[in-house]
């Protein structure tokens, strides 16, 4: 549905072509982002209980029974956005594009959005835990995770820890189930290519920084050790082979490098020479490590941060409880992008030095 020209019923200022709504997954009823968070749930409560529609309660069309499907994007039959073919669910209400189940969040992707439900419960509505193993977590639908809302990790709800982890959550929740109920975790790629990266993204500040430190030194020493000696020396080694051989297209094998080696070098050049493949596979190996171990780390660290958050505030409402998880965990995207630039900056500043 194009909402433009149609008043916000919190500020009663016509929504624009490019202003930013979130749509009420409940009755339809569009908002300023700003608005709603000021309110911090929709006005419409009693539209939620008898069922009924905000655009039919207002003169607009009613939604209609499925979403339309086009050569080129999807409209969603609740919110009317156009979405790509791909989708499965709205990109601007989070209701599913197709089939009778709705989405039931808080637009803001936080649990316990409307305090006047039917049986004065505002999770069982609004948490994306509404039926076992079958929940949402930001606007996606989870099927047969083997993970529960109610299970208990070492003092932590599934609810708490899905809350605390939020992004990715096809990934990490069932990771995290099967640590705690049968101690097996996975290899983590996207710690294996980022390293200290995921770990700053992850909100793991001191891990990031230390493996993001190691991950420069070790690429600085490469680049240095190189520039200031090996990569001269290994040229005179290709030379001295080459002409040895009398053809100026030979290519020396590595029995005949480290033959010349043994033979050319003191036993401090020879380890100059190999000191930058040293440095590469030191970094491959913690790359390995950090790929094998950071799952079960990350399962450690989100207990102790929830518990310590649930300490800081006994006796917090559930909804705010698990509104604070949300907010102290998650990620920061925009601290490791960061880093990582100021580690590219450094490391092309060393690859371009030329004493």
């Amino acid at each position: 549905m194009d909402f433009k020209g149609i008043n916000c019923p919190v500020c009663s200022v016509g929504f624009k072509e490019d202003d930013d709504i979130v749509v009420c997954p409940k009755c339809g009823a569009p908002y300023h982002r700003e608005c709603y968070a000021q309110k911090g749930k929709c006005i419409f409560p009693e539209l939620h209980k008898n069922g009924k529609s905000w655009r039919s309660e207002n003169g607009y069309a009613d939604e209609p029974e499925e979403s339309i499907e086009t050569d080129d994007f999807i409209i969603c039959r609740h919110c009317g956005c156009k979405n790509s073919k791909d989708s499965i669910v709205c990109e601007q209400c989070g209701d599913f594009l197709f089939g009778p189940v709705r989405r039931t969040i808080d637009p803001f992707g936080i649990a316990g959005d409307d305090e006047e439900d039917e049986d004065d419960d505002p999770m069982k509505s609004a948490s994306p835990f509404y039926r076992t193993n079958q929940f949402y977590v930001n606007g996606v639908r989870i099927f047969d995770l083997g993970f529960n809302k109610d299970d208990d990790f070492d003092g932590v709800s599934g609810e708490e820890l899905a809350q605390y982890v939020g992004p990715n959550p096809l990934y990490y929740l069932p990771v995290l189930s099967s640590l705690k109920k049968r101690n097996v975790s996975r290899f983590n790629f996207a710690v294996f290519l980022f390293c200290g990266g995921w770990y700053i993204y992850r909100k793991q500040y001191w891990k990031g920084i230390i493996v993001l430190l190691i991950n420069t030194l070790l690429y600085a020493g490469n680049l240095v050790v190189s520039e200031l000696f090996a990569d001269n020396m290994w040229s005179q080694a290709t030379a001295a082979l080459t002409a040895a051989s009398g053809s100026t297209s030979y290519n020396p094998g590595y029995g005949e490098y480290f033959s010349w080696i043994a033979q050319n070098c003191t036993l401090t050049e020879g380890f100059l020479m190999l000191l930058p493949y040293i440095f590469g596979l030191l970094n491959l190996v913690m790359m390995f490590i950090c790929g094998f171990n950071a799952n079960r780390g990350y399962y450690k660290n989100c207990i102790r941060k929830i518990k310590k958050i649930k300490e800081q505030n006994p006796g917090e409402d559930k909804k705010e409880l698990l509104r604070l998880l949300a907010f102290k965990g998650r990620t920061n995207i925009g601290l490791a992008w960061m880093l990582m630039a100021c580690q590219v900056i450094i490391l092309s500043g060393l690859m371009l030095y030329n004493p």
